[in-house]
């Protein structure tokens, strides 16, 4: 290497050295609790799962809802079974 590329290397390490503290002083990743952009990111998290859990809690309410249904419904047919096979014994036995 020539003395040309070593001062290009210097330089370029010099800059980069500069330029990583001013990186590094990011509220988000030093947890600074006060920062706004903090906050902004706690409030979108927060958000996000307020629309997940809705989401979800819709499914399961969905759920919910063709079970009862169905139950309501198995309810209503055995009794109309039930009904019909009452009816048709006193039929026969009367007969």
């Amino acid at each position: 290497m020539n003395k040309r590329h070593v001062c290009i290397v210097a330089l370029l390490a010099l800059l980069w050295s500069l330029g990583a503290a001013q990186a590094a002083a990011c509220p988000v990743c030093y947890g600074a609790s006060d920062s706004a952009s903090t906050q902004g990111m706690t409030a979108a998290i927060f958000s996000l799962l307020g629309v997940t859990g809705g989401v979800l809690a819709a499914f399961a309410a969905m759920f919910l809802r063709f079970r009862r249904r169905t139950r309501t419904m198995l309810r209503e047919a055995v009794f109309i079974a039930s009904a019909k096979n009452t009816t048709g014994k006193e039929a026969e036995s009367h007969g």
